[in-house]
């Protein structure tokens, strides 16, 4: 059950691109720093990885520090606004209007998490509020303490004072609900030991990680920089852990919503810098109304991917349910593309989960091609549906040779669609089918073998 959401790729998944970009695009990528200095790829493209601890910020020019090198994080890349994925920036209304990039850099910052990102509005009747800020520092937490003779570190000893506070707060609060499932030396576990606040410790943590995997650009002057332009991911950590859902909490205008796996206190994340999204069958966005409505003290399983302050309480980004949102349009996964090209013999394979076949009458694999004048060549191919047994929704498989008027070879797009029968038409008398969910539209390029 558990999904591999928001992992960075291994460097042999850099060949493929470097060699797309190097032979198949005919303009050298150029990335556009929120100053305005442009910066080209330099070729043959060279790459580079990394994953590891955020050492340090560069504000001025945008720059992470991880593995002993700092990554330059544009505003853009082809003209394409550039985000670090797993990031987020909160709109006014508190949902998350954008992620963080090159332009808005500084959200990053403890400071803003602690700061003008929390948002203490409700996301719903007896819901928790949407943020209440970071419980836990990008950076060293014993880093973050230290008060350093260098002015170029942007750590913060009163910012990590204040996420250790709001640590301490969600906890006891949280807990308060929890109590009679929870062992009863939790808080000491969790750091609060005694009633005393004095004798109370904030777990020592790693800096938040960065994978980052692109290629080396060079500006006007002929400074070298590291531009993510393959991925880019940000987490404070990427703890898991599954298990029946002991005990739920909806939150209050003060504690945040919860939930207890084993003996651990599962805490909706209240860092603005990071999403908190629950996730059903097809990897639905499932609102938290929704989820509260579903889930079920001793009988619902959930994996839970967030990060952990010490080793007893976790704040989620992602929980991955078996939930439908029977209230939302279908949604439709498109997973694990590969396209062998090899003359008659080609081959191109798929497969993915719809979450509400039953509002579905017909289903299609759309293959995307160039003709020869240009213009855009639309085929479509009817998939079967494949019910599940033990969970909700079903599966498909796409396997594709030899299709009579498709060359796999030319085809650059794919996508699945579902359509439901809506009528009659009046005129012809034939079933009219409209389109009730489909598939993000994919370009199969980095996929080709």
């Amino acid at each position: 059950m558990l999904s591999l959401i928001g992992r960075a790729p291994a460097l042999a998944c850099l060949l493929p691109f470097v060699g797309f970009c190097s032979i198949a695009s005919a303009q050298i990528p150029q990335a556009i720093l929120a100053d305005g200095r442009v910066l080209t790829q330099i070729q043959p493209p060279r790459i580079f990885a990394t994953e590891g601890p955020i050492w340090n910020l560069d504000l001025a020019n945008q720059g992470i520090f991880v593995t002993g090198r700092k990554i330059t994080i544009p505003a853009s890349i082809d003209g394409a606004p550039f985000f670090i994925e797993g990031s987020s920036v909160f709109g006014n209304d508190g949902t998350a209007a954008t992620g963080i990039g090159g332009a808005n850099f500084d959200r990053l910052l403890d400071s803003a998490a602690i700061g003008q990102d929390r948002d203490f509005t409700r996301e719903g009747d007896h819901l928790g509020p949407r943020r209440l800020g970071a419980a836990r520092s990008l950076f060293n937490t014993g880093e973050a303490r230290r008060v350093s003779d260098s002015v170029d570190l942007v750590r913060s000893p009163l910012a990590q004072q204040q996420i250790e506070q709001n640590y301490f707060q969600m906890v006891q609060a949280c807990y308060a609900v929890h109590d009679d499932i929870l062992p009863p030396d939790f808080l000491d576990r969790a750091g609060l030991r005694g009633a005393d606040p004095a004798n109370w410790v904030y777990p020592s943590m790693t800096g938040g990680t960065f994978k980052s995997a692109g290629t080396i650009y060079q500006d006007a002057n002929g400074n070298e920089h590291f531009v993510p332009d393959t991925e880019a991911v940000i987490e404070l950590s990427e703890n898991v852990a599954t298990g029946v859902v002991r005990s739920v909490a909806r939150g209050s205008a003060t504690r945040p919503d919860s939930f207890v796996i084993g003996d651990m206190l599962v805490i909706f994340s209240q860092d603005p810098r990071f999403g908190a999204d629950v996730f059903g069958v097809a990897d639905a966005h499932i609102p938290r109304e929704e989820f509260f409505r579903q889930v079920q003290a001793g009988q619902t399983t959930l994996d839970t991917i967030g990060h952990l302050v010490g080793d007893h309480v976790m704040f989620v980004h992602e929980v991955l349910t078996e939930m439908v949102d029977r209230q939302a349009p279908v949604v439709v996964s498109l997973d694990r593309p590969q396209f062998r090209i090899a003359g008659a013999r080609s081959e191109a394979r798929w497969r993915g989960v719809v979450d509400k076949p039953e509002e579905v009458d017909q289903f299609f694999a759309v293959l995307y091609s160039r003709g020869l004048n240009g213009a855009e060549i639309r085929s479509q191919i009817p998939i079967a549906l494949i019910p599940n047994i033990d969970t909700p929704g079903a599966s498909y498989n796409v396997r594709l040779r030899a299709v009579p008027g498709i060359n796999l070879a030319a085809v650059t797009h794919i996508q699945m669609e579902a359509r439901a029968n809506v009528g009659i038409d009046p005129d012809t008398g034939l079933p009219i089918f409209a389109v009730v969910g489909s598939s993000e539209r994919i370009d199969i390029a980095p996929f080709r073998q």
